[in-house]
């Protein structure tokens, strides 16, 4: 019918996803919400015996998923990865570049090179060049893709004694924006989620001092710490056919946090 076209699909049967930092978090539930709407999956992680687990976990539930330990920091290895990936496939669709780690909290007198480039070669630099493997992929094949960022909300304001990873994720932001301009010739829409104070590994300590939190809690409009489920959600509307006119931008998944 007719009335049917109107209706926006969250549909990934055929498409190949790799989504990195997959085996936990919101990257597990990013896969997860890919694999129900029936996408294959390949999510990575730096630990081998965490991808074998979710991979058994996925196909335990009927999910095609591939499981394939690399660190997005090895960037000598992230173009033959999205080759090998494309080659067992047939083709690849989808890049969500999850992989993070939250760096050294402290001020910026105390940041070290070392700091520096630890936080960057994986928030960032590891970031673009699997981006640019992928696109180079998905231009060889013609098919047009997605890749979506994960920023953060600490790419938006400026909290103390976050400068190193602040300035990876506000570096991401504007990269989105780039490589959506460069990209959209070959199909390929490019968009960022910015979570804000999201329950995960990164953010358990600030919840579990009940002082910090409700500090925390004061600035987010909704008042809630958010779900791994909330910034899901969003990321599937922006890999499948409901966001096709969507390329360039940045959604804060924050409660509100960055509106206060």
């Amino acid at each position: 019918m007719e009335n049917e076209k109107l209706v926006p699909t969250y549909d990934l049967s055929g498409k190949v996803a790799i989504v990195t930092g997959a085996t936990r978090g919101i990257g597990y539930r990013i896969a997860s919400a890919f694999a129900a709407a029936g996408a294959t999956v390949v999510i990575t992680s730096r630990k081998p015996a965490d991808c074998e687990a979710v991979q058994k976990d996925f196909e335990g539930r009927g999910y095609a998923c591939l499981g394939v330990p690399i660190d997005v920091s090895d960037f000598g290895a992230l173009d033959g990865f999205v080759t090998d990936v494309a080659k067992k496939f047939g083709h690849v669709d989808i890049l969500v570049n999850n992989a993070g780690i939250g760096g050294d909290e402290a001020p910026i007198l105390d940041i070290t090179p070392e700091m520096w480039d630890k936080t960057h070669n994986i928030d960032l630099k590891g970031l673009y060049f699997l981006s640019k493997a992928f696109a180079a992929q998905v231009k060889e094949q013609g098919t047009g893709g997605r890749i979506i960022n994960m920023a953060s909300a600490a790419g938006i304001i400026a909290p103390r004694y976050v400068s190193v990873y602040g300035a990876a994720k506000a570096a991401v932001i504007h990269l989105t924006k780039i490589m959506a301009n460069e990209w959209a010739r070959y199909n390929i829409n490019v968009n960022s989620v910015a979570p804000g104070y999201i329950k995960t590994d990164m953010t358990k300590e600030v919840m579990a001092d009940e002082k910090n939190a409700s500090v925390v809690l004061k600035k987010i409009s909704l008042r809630r710490f958010g779900e791994p489920d909330d910034v899901s959600g969003v990321v599937l509307f922006l890999a499948t056919e409901a966001s096709k006119y969507v390329t360039g931008v940045l959604i804060p998944v924050d409660g509100g946090m960055t509106i206060n």
